[in-house]
């Protein structure tokens, strides 16, 4: 019976020690892949500020007005330019930011069609037509909330508004796509950062 009970408390203690093993090696796979992650997104998050300072008008996307002869595109130049001349006035007017807009909206408002606009933009912006609105709604926000202060007070809800989204969800998704962090975290670090440089 004696040696019964030493072989049950043997037992129990070799279970005691492999699961406290499993659980220690569990939090410490946790810990590493939460640094990890949060330094992929401190990495995201300074690639963003890296190319807004470097150019603040367009963080993201780079427009492109030459005609290159390498793309197959069925439009003769002179419309490609007269519809990428157009884009780039649109792009500057800020109209993207209207909740209402579509294709065939953006398409009447350049005198084109959808078709020629849809391609246009699929060659020389390398996007369908909802990323690149989209992107350009993003790079809006961006920047107004790392020139502006006052933006980075405001709910996500309403900065989703502000830039056209419908909806905070589907804001906060394209958000996190296009630059790699969340609405909420990039906001805080650069409140962090501001914070940081006035001390």
């Amino acid at each position: 019976m004696d040696e019964q009970g030493k072989a049950h408390t043997g037992n129990i203690q070799k279970i005691l020690m492999i699961s406290l093993t499993v659980i220690i090696l569990l939090v410490a796979g946790g810990i590493l892949f939460w640094k990890r992650n949060q330094k992929k997104l401190h990495e995201n998050y300074e690639a963003v500020i890296n190319t807004l300072n470097k150019n603040n008008s367009s963080p993201i996307q780079n427009t492109q007005l030459e005609v290159s002869s390498e793309k197959s595109i069925t439009i003769t130049d002179e419309t490609v330019k007269m519809i990428l001349g157009k884009l780039e006035k649109f792009e500057k007017s800020q109209k993207f930011i209207k909740k209402d807009l579509s294709l065939t909206s953006l398409a009447t408002d350049l005198n084109t069609n959808t078709r020629y606009l849809s391609e246009i933009i699929k060659q020389y912006k390398e996007n369908n037509y909802n990323n690149y609105i989209n992107g350009l709604r993003i790079n809006y926000i961006i920047n107004k909330l790392y020139e502006n202060p006052i933006y980075r007070e405001y709910k996500i809800s309403y900065l989703a508004e502000a830039c056209g989204f419908s909806s905070r969800e589907v804001f906060a998704v394209i958000f996190k796509k296009e630059t790699g962090v969340s609405p909420s975290y990039f906001i805080n670090n650069l409140k962090k950062d501001r914070l940081e440089s006035a001390t």
